[in-house]
């Protein structure tokens, strides 16, 4: 055992001072490699901090979500409708639903003392809008179940400012008009920012909010477009749809329903992402290949320049696994350096790529390990060939060889 490490440990000084010797060729190998490794670790730590950022998504609106929609159905020949009791009733009867939310989605132009101050959605909600979706009131307060049929409206926060920038001081109290009706500012949000996680937007910066019995009344489209609700801690999403399929099976025997679960949406992303990251690995595995094919060369290159040396050693007594030892040892040592050198370059280009879009910065550790044990590999596969090359040299030929 002892020998074999002294045989070792004499390739591999060896092996560093051929490197040593040749610092164009093996600068030329360590840039190949580098630039393969940290495209692989980049590629793949991109695809680990992307999902990363998307589960940070769900996690923020709640993986208790669910979205009701209508998918179809007809009653009497006219195409059904989700009944505003029954969407309002549901946490009541459905005991693992904890919250429910309709909403009449609409689009308008606002204006306020006689001006234009900008266009977006006019929603019909409930007073359990603002807690489904946490919204957070900066002013005043948010439409109330108690506001039966009355123009009170609840202003995002861009729509405040536009009313400010428009010569308002106190935004709440004043008179804003919504497609030719007015509307008396009840309360003013906070700025909220957009998740795109869900299949659904609120839009809270640019929206107007209404009671949704006067959205009914005057919208061009009075139907329920979502019910966003939340199901109760502990529950399962299969039986909170399951639950909610029963109730409106049972208030409602024509209508057909999309339901969405934000775990179900969490576990198709992740699926996809898993995907999406492989394919940035393999993408970035081609510049790692093409390193490769770079080392051979080198390799093979160096094998053809020192035929002498080899020739010598032969003639010394030195077998074929020994000089083929020292080649694969010259080559890993090389790939193993350009992978120390590729993981770091990588870690930088992943924390510049957060820094620009900020994200937040992680590292994935399989990439790394990956990193390095792709490294070795690509030395022992690259370098077999030359490896063995050298060790099938004629003593005899390569003495006649010359310097």
């Amino acid at each position: 055992m002892s020998k074999t490490l002294s045989i070792l440990g004499a390739n591999a000084r060896e092996a560093l001072d051929s490197l040593r010797k040749a610092k164009l060729r093996t600068v030329l190998g360590l840039v190949g490699i580098m630039i393969g490794i940290s495209s692989v670790i980049v590629m793949v730590s991109l695809g680990e901090i992307a999902r990363e950022q998307a589960r940070q998504s769900f996690e923020a609106l709640g993986t208790d979500i669910l979205l009701v929609r209508k998918s179809g159905g007809t009653v009497s020949g006219r195409p059904a409708e989700i009944g505003l009791a029954e969407a309002v009733a549901m946490p009541e009867v459905v005991l693992s639903i904890a919250d429910a939310a309709p909403r009449i989605m609409g689009y308008g132009t606002f204006r306020h003392a006689g001006k234009e101050i900008g266009q977006g959605s006019v929603q019909g909600v409930t007073e359990a809008f603002a807690r489904v979706n946490r919204l957070s009131v900066q002013e005043g307060r948010f439409v109330s179940d108690l506001d039966i049929d009355r123009h009170y409206c609840v202003v995002g926060a861009a729509v405040a400012e536009a009313m400010r920038q428009a010569g308002t001081e106190q935004p709440v109290g004043a008179l804003i008009e919504v497609e030719e009706h007015l509307f008396t500012v009840v309360g003013v949000l906070n700025p909220k920012v957009e998740s795109y996680a869900l299949p659904v937007q609120i839009q809270a910066n640019d929206s107007v909010f209404v009671p949704i019995t006067v959205s009914k009344r005057v919208s061009t489209n009075p139907e329920i477009d979502v019910i966003i609700a939340r199901s109760r801690a502990g529950v399962h999403y299969e039986t909170a749809v399951s639950g909610v399929r029963a109730y409106f099976q049972k208030q409602a025997p024509s209508l057909e329903l999309a339901i969405v679960t934000a775990k179900e949406l969490i576990a198709q992303m992740e699926s996809q992402m898993g995907i999406f990251t492989l394919l940035l690995g393999s993408v970035g595995s081609i510049s790692l290949v093409v390193g490769g094919i770079g080392i051979m060369n080198i390799m093979l290159g160096s094998v053809a320049e020192r035929r002498r040396e080899i020739a010598i050693r032969r003639a010394l007594g030195a077998r074929r696994r020994d000089i083929q030892s020292q080649f694969l040892i010259e080559s890993v040592i090389l790939t193993m350096a350009g992978g120390m050198l590729g993981i770091l370059l990588g870690l930088v280009v992943t924390w510049g790529i957060c820094q620009y879009t900020e994200w937040i910065f992680l590292i994935s550790g399989m990439s790394v390990g990956g990193g390095l044990g792709t490294a070795s590999a690509v030395g022992l596969f690259f370098g077999l060939q030359p490896a063995r090359q050298a060790s099938r040299l004629d003593p005899i030929a390569g003495l006649q060889s010359g310097e």
